[in-house]
């Protein structure tokens, strides 16, 4: 079980790295897609979480748990707080193809590696008494 819930991390955390580097690519071609947080654009910002995200799934220890959790931590943050913006007006995310709001899908992404990872850490501390 423990390795089907680190394939599992691996799988999101790809596809989130995946999708970020895209926008990210869009954000240098034509700028001004992503919203910025102190000047720097978001999608820069969640990017680098993602990829210290991988980084701290494949350390093994507490370091890279505690690694792990900070950066998708921060992507949380930032994406709780687009979605909050998005739903109440204030605030715009870029979008998919479809119209969605990558703010949400971000969310959801960062709910399921908290999820999942917080699975794989009770598989992997588990003990029987």
């Amino acid at each position: 079980m423990k390795n089907a819930f680190s394939a599992l991390l691996l799988l999101i955390l790809g596809f989130a790295i995946y999708g970020t580097t895209g926008l990210v690519f869009h954000e240098w071609n034509a700028g001004d897609i992503c919203p910025k947080i102190v000047g720097i654009p978001a999608c820069y910002i969640v990017l680098i979480c993602f990829v210290m995200a991988l980084i701290g799934h494949l350390l093994s220890g507490k370091k890279g748990i505690w690694i792990f959790f900070l950066f998708v931590g921060i992507v949380t943050v930032i994406a709780s707080t687009g979605t909050i913006g998005e739903l109440t007006g204030t605030a715009k995310c870029p979008r998919t193809a479809g119209g969605t709001p990558m703010c949400f899908i971000s969310l959801a992404i960062c709910l399921s590696l908290l999820g999942a990872k917080t699975a794989w850490r009770q598989t992997c501390t588990n003990k029987i008494k």
